[in-house]
């Protein structure tokens, strides 16, 4: 049977260390050293708790590591990893982050962002799962801070760690004072799409850039809210788009988007019409643009951000201009999909998906880790370093292989179909704000009419039908039997019926 080396399904790093994740197994390096340890006791284990984040702590000490099992795990950073606590989160982890008190930020699947401690409490009379999952406010192991509407993609603390910047689905940008987030000073409007990646360059603390599912990077200044410019990008991340979210039906009258270009179905990555669905189909709005990690870096006092769209081969990088414009976008492309970058000194360390057939007649290595040079124009070219061959190994130890058929349980690229919208929906026509009635205004359903009424919209919404009790069917049916006259017995099931 064909196997495969679990693919490095997370990386971070700070100025003295870069952890990479892959399984259960954490991969701590150190210059050219690697060393690792996992939390796992078995293959079973290994990938049911595959890691899905990592953070580490300002003083390059502790990392935390969030997977599939809900599990929320610090770790010592010595010359060998070592496993410090472990405790659960009720929901799957989407982001999380050390503040400069060592507490940990930890945003859920769901849309709720909790500050755990460092060190876990010891609670006793713990409340049971489902009622910690349905009220947040009762978790007993961190203290919520702020909630969403909407499922958070990605959340940073400021600088001065005074605010909190969270992004969602549906294109909010929210800046709340921290830890007091139940204070939101501002909403950064500006977004056309949904948003997947924030960042706030160490070098310019007052701009925060955004991307997500459009053709554009945002630049704001997050103190002002203003929105200072947009970043061209879909030229540059097009001709790399490696994988596609699954296609829907098209049902009833909804008409696929791009339906109408001429272009024919590819499967051909580089081809026009690789996003064009088969008749019949659609594939949701955005191209297929996910910016799923934006960074920086200053290179001879020039500062450099860096950003890849997930499901990409590329990681893309330009200059960043006093007045928040952009230089060139530069490219540098990999034989894998890129799944995350960290900085490791001068350079850039990318993890790919080797779980991902190549996708091209690249000759850059098809190791699951690639190291970039950045230069101060902003242009990328690979590296090579001892490190390269000493992680890969670490990557692919047998405790690490998995069946090849196991590989699309990893769910690498689920982004792809939960954060796009689809074509014809209701959700969508309400996102864009319609400002006429649909023709068949007079046969939508009452939550329809609700929404179009909520934007602003004179319709009529027809009464619900009250559903007759037990009681009234039994004295309708004994009027009809007596000619009117109502029985005691009817009266008193109706009186009953009220009454519960």
């Amino acid at each position: 049977m064909a196997t495969t080396s679990l693919p490095p399904s997370a990386v971070a790093s700070s100025s003295a260390h870069a952890v990479v994740a892959s399984g259960s197994t954490v991969h701590l390096v150190t210059g050219d050293k690697v060393a690792s340890a996992s939390s796992a006791e078995d293959a079973k284990q290994e990938l049911a708790g595959v890691i899905r984040k990592v953070a580490i702590s300002a003083d390059g000490k502790y990392a935390v590591t969030a997977g599939d099992d809900k599990s929320l795990r610090v770790w010592e950073l010595k010359e060998k990893p070592e496993l410090v606590s472990t405790r659960q989160t009720t929901k799957r982890v989407a982001d999380m982050c050390f503040d400069k008190d060592g507490n940990i930020v930890v945003t859920d699947k769901v849309g709720d962002v909790f500050s755990y401690p460092f060190e876990p409490r010891a609670v006793e009379n713990r409340p049971q799962g489902f009622v910690v999952a349905s009220d947040p406010s009762l978790n007993p192991d961190g203290d919520l801070l702020l909630g969403h509407v909407s499922l958070i993609t990605q959340t940073l603390l400021t600088p001065d760690n005074k605010h909190i910047v969270t992004a969602d689905r549906d294109e909010h940008i929210r800046v709340s004072r921290y830890p007091k987030a139940y204070v939101i000073d501002r909403f950064l409007w500006g977004s056309e799409g949904f948003v997947s990646a924030i960042h706030i360059p160490t070098s310019r603390p007052n701009l925060l850039l955004s991307g997500g599912g459009q053709p554009t990077l945002q630049v704001f200044d997050w103190t002002s809210g203003a929105l200072l410019g947009r970043i061209d990008i879909l030229a540059a991340v097009s001709p790399y788009r490696a994988i596609r979210p699954p296609t829907r039906k098209i049902k009833g009258k909804r008409k696929a988007v791009g339906s109408d270009s001429g272009l024919t179905p590819s499967d051909d990555p580089a081809a026009a019409g690789w996003f064009t669905a088969p008749e019949g189909h659609m594939y949701p709005i955005g191209q297929g643009v996910a910016i799923t990690q934006i960074g920086s870096m200053v290179v001879d006092g020039v500062t450099v951000v860096l950003f890849y769209s997930r499901g990409s081969s590329a990681l893309h990088a330009f200059t960043l201009n006093e007045d928040g414009s952009a230089g060139a976008i530069q490219t540098v492309s990999f034989a894998h999909p890129v799944l995350g970058f960290a900085p490791v000194g001068a350079q850039i360390l990318v993890t790919l998906d080797n779980t991902h057939a190549a996708i091209a007649s690249a000759t850059v290595s098809a190791s699951p880790v690639a190291l970039v040079s950045v230069a101060s124009d902003g242009s990328l070219s690979s590296a090579d370093s001892p490190l390269l061959p000493a992680l890969s190994e670490s990557l692919s130890t047998p405790s690490l292989q998995i069946p090849a058929s196991d590989a699309a349980k990893l769910n690498l690229y689920g982004d792809l179909q939960i954060l796009p919208r689809w074509p014809g929906f209701e959700e969508d026509e309400a996102q864009a704000g319609e400002s006429s009635l649909p023709a068949n205004v007079d046969e939508l359903a009452p939550k329809r009419l609700g929404r179009l009424k909520a934007q602003g919209h004179d319709v009529h919404i027809p009464a619900k039908k009250r559903k007759k009790s037990k009681g009234e069917k039994k004295r309708a049916a004994a009027q009809a039997k007596s000619g009117g006259e109502t029985s005691e017995a009817a009266g008193d099931d109706e009186e009953s019926a009220m009454n519960a």
